[in-house]
């Protein structure tokens, strides 16, 4: 056990907010029109984290885009005066971006809140996907928010001071753009082509709600297997992986048990073999291993962040992380894709692993650079330890799979939905070929490294370890 008092569990103390339905009222009025937004089916909201009511009425700024991107001369707030008001914003970029992300709704939220607005409201602009992405976003925002209780283990990802944050179907933007003689699709197809057509409505938004503050302890499962070198015990090796889900949701066909199969018991489940084969097998690891399973991952990394800057670790220091997180797949494929393979020599695990399987080292700098910080590895990276999270990559064995195809149909039917079940088509052989690499890997770190370190030239050991800007 090394987890609080001898135990196996580590409590997690968290603050859960939680917005009262019943006290939900949200209109844009302008003379003698209102339009009422329904929660939960035109509008969904994110609730403030500094206020436990909130009553306000903002006017309203169409602000196209909302992107502000100097090198490009886009400034979508250029002639704008938003202080104090709510934005309307559309979740995307012109045509001419493709190669910007601009559908991560925090950059969104930043330059809104830079401008001085005190609301926003994005929306999605595409009619085909609209009830699918609504309700996904909704599944989340609908349900309570959680945030550590221990504010100095860094930002709440969702500690942002706006009155009013929401997300909305188009259809309740069109009725506010008719309710000022204005039609979205045209301004649509403006900002599509690039032009800023930013501008302030004659409507006002009314918002209001009561929120519920509440202190919730979850627990962190943690376990130690102890190093047998005199001095490399002193370095300690965390293997984890989150053992939440989303939990009761938004009902889909009947049902509302988000089970998470392959997101993540894929991954609890890999790394509770991993501990029994080191114990079956005798296996003496030179460095001390710490197990640990992570809750609320899906809510913001929090036990991984919690767990990265409270352990029981005194007599030395973690010098490596190694997430699991969605391992194997629908089918076993020669590649593998190890994040953070390219910043530290973490990476000559790998080589190891790989060869010893005859797989392929796929360094994907774009997959990379898109999911590194998107799961509990990045909780130790913030803390300036090298990490791992070695998943399957896109070359099947069988050469009439198109992997990234089918992947793609995976996140768009199962991804977070309740039919992430035992029911899926899902390949035992992947996930035991995947077994394989993690523990090879693992066991690579812990019995045959010389010293762990990070590569000189990484982006992110100048960040977090150099302190650089």
């Amino acid at each position: 056990p090394y987890g609080d008092n001898g135990t196996f569990f580590q409590t997690v103390p968290l603050i859960q907010r939680s917005i009262i339905k019943s006290t939900i009222n949200i209109e844009s009025k302008l003379d003698q029109t209102t339009i009422i937004a329904n929660y939960g089916d035109d509008i969904t909201l994110i609730p403030n984290t500094k206020k436990s009511k909130i009553d306000e009425q903002q006017k309203l700024v169409f602000v196209g885009f909302g992107n502000i991107i100097p090198e490009k001369n886009i400034n979508d707030y250029k002639g704008v005066d938003v202080k104090g008001k709510t934005v309307i914003a559309v979740l995307g970029a012109p045509e001419s971006l493709k190669g910007y992300d601009m559908f991560d709704p925090f950059s969104k939220v930043k330059n809104a809140i830079d401008q001085g607005a005190s609301g926003l409201i994005i929306f999605f602009p595409k009619g085909l996907f609209q009830n699918m992405i609504f309700k996904q976003i909704h599944g989340f925002t609908g349900q309570p928010i959680m945030a550590l209780a221990d504010t100095s283990l860094g930002d709440d990802m969702f500690e942002f001071d706006l009155k009013i944050a929401a997300f909305s179907k188009k259809d309740f933007i069109k009725h506010v753009f008719k309710q000022n003689d204005l039609k979205l699709e045209k301004e649509l197809r403006k900002i599509k082509r690039g032009e800023t057509v930013s501008m302030e409505l004659n409507s006002t938004i009314y918002c209001s709600y009561d929120v519920k503050v509440e202190s919730v302890n979850c627990k962190n499962v943690v376990a130690l297997y102890q190093g047998t070198d005199s001095t490399l015990d002193k370095e300690y090796v965390t293997i984890g992986a989150h053992l939440d889900h989303v939990g009761v949701g938004e009902p889909v066909k009947g049902d509302s048990i988000y089970n998470g199969m392959w997101d993540n018991a894929t991954g609890s489940a890999a790394l509770l073999s991993i501990a029994k084969t080191y114990k079956e097998k005798l296996i003496s690891p030179k460095r001390s291993m710490i197990f640990v399973c992570y809750t609320g991952e899906e809510k913001g990394l929090l036990g991984s962040n919690y767990f990265a800057n409270y352990n029981n670790v005194s007599n030395g220091k973690v010098v490596a992380n190694i997430n699991i997180d969605m391992l194997g797949g629908l089918f076993p494929t020669k590649d593998i894709i190890p994040l953070g393979y390219s910043h530290s020599n973490l990476s000559d695990a790998v080589d190891y692993s790989a060869k010893e399987l005859s797989l392929i080292v796929d360094d994907n700098k774009e997959e990379e650079n898109e999911y590194l910080f998107r799961s509990d590895q990045a909780s130790f990276l913030n803390k300036g330890i090298p990490v791992l999270n070695v998943a399957n990559g896109y070359t099947a064995f069988d050469s009439k799979i198109n992997a990234e195809k089918e992947f793609g149909k995976w996140m768009k039917k199962y991804y977070h939905s309740p039919f992430d079940d035992m029911h899926q088509e899902y390949s035992k052989e992947a996930f035991l070929l995947a077994l394989k690499y993690n523990f090879l890997t693992v066991y690579y770190i812990t019995n045959l490294m010389d010293e762990i370190k990070w590569k000189e030239d990484s982006w992110i050991y100048k960040k977090y370890v150099l302190k650089e800007e």
